[in-house]
């Protein structure tokens, strides 16, 4: 299986934050179609004050933001799409070869879709708009056709 861009040293930042001795704690917020915990990850640091590791991976351009439903609401959603803004516009990791286009959405996806995509055959109230504003507005590539 094809891994994602930049996943290993995605995996390398995280670990470097979860070290078997450090004190770790998980916000949960919720769980996605397949049972798996979606939560913040807090670490302690070495001055004994906590980072938020999901931020920091984003912040690197190591990840995007990743909601899983429309009812996946983190409570630093907003702080999370304004740090991948940030890193998007920075050209960090994986925004290094990032080139803006338009994209459609649905009115009540998660989503954005190249124009062709069979997921658009029978919707309705879609909206063109840049790819770049709609990673802003918390939507994510479609795995069928921007896979």
């Amino acid at each position: 299986k094809e891994r994602q861009p930049l996943a290993q040293e995605a995996k390398a930042y995280v670990k470097s934050y979860c070290r078997k001795k450090q004190e770790i704690y998980l916000d949960i917020h919720g769980e996605d179609k397949y049972g798996r915990l979606l939560a913040d990850v807090w670490s302690e640091t070495e001055d004994g004050h906590y980072v938020n590791v999901n931020e920091g991976v984003v912040s690197a351009g190591l990840a995007s933001v990743y909601l899983a439903s429309k009812d996946d609401k983190p409570k630093n959603l907003q702080k999370l799409l304004d740090l991948q803004k940030q890193a998007r516009e920075r050209g960090l990791g994986i925004w290094m070869d990032f080139e803006d286009r338009n994209v459609v959405a649905t009115a009540y996806g998660t989503a954005f879709h190249e124009p062709i995509c069979r997921h658009l055959a029978h919707s309705r109230n879609t909206r063109i708009l840049k790819m770049s504003k709609a990673m802003d507005q918390g939507l994510h590539p479609c795995r069928t056709c921007m896979a």
